[in-house]
């Protein structure tokens, strides 16, 4: 009878075993995107954890909530916020007057009401309520953008490894929105940052201008690089291609925000 035997010559090719996935933490994760970006998404990617994305993003929805609550309670950013308000709404009634789709007195009649519907306590919730259902649909939709935009450069990310970058960088977006709340209430001026804001008035530079300056945040700057890199990591590509590609969608909002359709959203 012959016993099996395993020659001791015979090697193992290491490469063709799988490799066991490794979950890093999620506090080492929320921390590592500060401290290094490229080697956290890198983990993040190779994980079998797969919702990194839940707990960043609750954190923002809170900042959010009560960034809220704080700039409602401010008279001077409030009185700021009502009188856009009813400028928005005045220019779209007298276009409906304008187009013959209603008479002057109905116009400043629903203007009216309007106003009254969202004063008081109905001011500070639907504030509230615009705040959390904002922050999770521009979540949303921007992942489903980057997810769509990145297959043109055969990208291998799947929707929840952008989810996951997203949800990651909103820390910075936490961040950013703590020290514009901040800077906000102390100045008494609602539109206000880190950045040329800070050395501009809207009167001095026209609205269209500062509007557009008031884009160019240097903290919302750090967010865009780090959500590139980001998103190279996750999707096997190079920083060179994922990082103008994040600049690029931003400037075309920034755009579309100030001086296209989409500036009737963005209050201004």
């Amino acid at each position: 009878m012959e016993e099996n035997k395993t020659p001791e010559n015979t090697t193992v090719d290491t490469d063709s075993i799988p490799a066991q996935q490794e979950s890093i933490a999620l506090g080492d994760a929320m921390a590592g995107v500060f401290t290094e970006p490229g080697d956290t998404f890198e983990a993040v990617k190779r994980s079998a954890k797969r919702n990194y994305w839940l707990v960043p993003l609750l954190i923002l929805i809170v900042v959010s909530i009560l960034s809220s609550i704080l700039v409602t309670r401010d008279e001077e950013l409030v009185s700021e916020i009502k009188t856009q308000q009813r400028e928005a709404m005045k220019k779209r009634f007298d276009e409906a007057v304008k187009d013959g789709k209603m008479t002057r007195e109905a116009a400043d009649e629903q203007l009216d009401n309007t106003e009254k519907m969202f004063g008081g306590s109905m001011f500070v919730i639907f504030g509230i309520v615009g705040s959390v259902f904002g922050v999770l649909i521009i979540f949303f939709l921007k992942a489903l953008i980057y997810w769509g935009g990145l297959k043109i450069f055969k990208g291998t990310a799947g929707y929840v490894d952008i989810m996951n970058v997203l949800g990651l960088t909103a820390l910075i977006t936490s961040i950013q929105m703590v020290v514009d709340t901040v800077l906000a209430v102390l100045m008494g001026k609602l539109i206000m940052n880190i950045g040329p804001v800070l050395l501009v008035s809207q009167e001095a530079v026209g609205k269209d201008t500062f509007t557009l300056l008031a884009n160019f945040d240097l903290i919302n700057i750090w967010y865009l690089v780090i959500a590139g890199i980001g998103l190279a990591k996750v999707s096997s590509l190079k920083n060179s291609q994922t990082i103008p590609f994040v600049f690029a969608l931003w400037i075309a909002w920034v755009l579309l925000s100030t001086y296209g359709p989409f500036s009737m959203f963005t209050g201004r």
